[in-house]
């Protein structure tokens, strides 16, 4: 959940079933975004790839 996520160095508070689909992003203990719906995935994974390379150097 979203208390999780906030103490992660990037997190997703996923929505439950039923729920819209919704999706607060955070990055280093800040909410940076939400990502909405059917890309959720994709798009996430595009964050992380960002944190990595520009937090640890090369390619993700």
């Amino acid at each position: 959940g979203p208390g999780e996520s906030k103490h992660a160095n990037i997190g997703i508070s996923l929505p439950g079933t039923g729920e819209q689909p919704s999706a607060p992003v955070y990055v280093d203990g800040v909410k940076t975004t939400t990502l909405k719906g059917d890309a959720i995935a994709a798009e996430f994974q595009a964050i992380v790839d960002d944190y990595v390379r520009s937090h640890y150097g090369g390619s993700a």
